[in-house]
């Protein structure tokens, strides 16, 4: 039986998410629904290997429905210390804590 090598499967799980957002991020404006299906798998295969997305590349999607933020589609705000960012497509709202 062949042992697993734990760290070296997590650590291409989190190249690929990253890379899978980063795709994600080019196609959003050419084809909508494929982007969408980067941003699932990359969260897919974050959750069965047990990686953090990047806090940087979290929140370039809504949490909700996974379609990555276009320009048309999300709303930001600024209040009581927090940035709101409402996602247009199924109305999810992020709050982001100021720093």
């Amino acid at each position: 039986m062949i042992k697993r090598d734990k760290k070296r499967e997590s650590r291409i799980a989190k190249e690929r998410v990253v890379y899978l957002i980063k795709r994600a991020e080019e196609w959003k404006n050419k084809d909508y629904e494929l982007a969408r299906r980067y941003v699932e798998l990359a969260k897919k295969i974050a959750m069965r290997y047990r990686v953090r997305v990047p806090r940087g590349l979290k929140t370039i999607y809504c949490k909700k429905c996974l379609y990555p933020y276009k320009s048309d589609r999300f709303r930001v705000r600024v209040r009581k210390g927090r940035v709101i960012v409402t996602c247009l497509n199924c109305g999810f709202e992020r709050r982001i804590p100021v720093r």
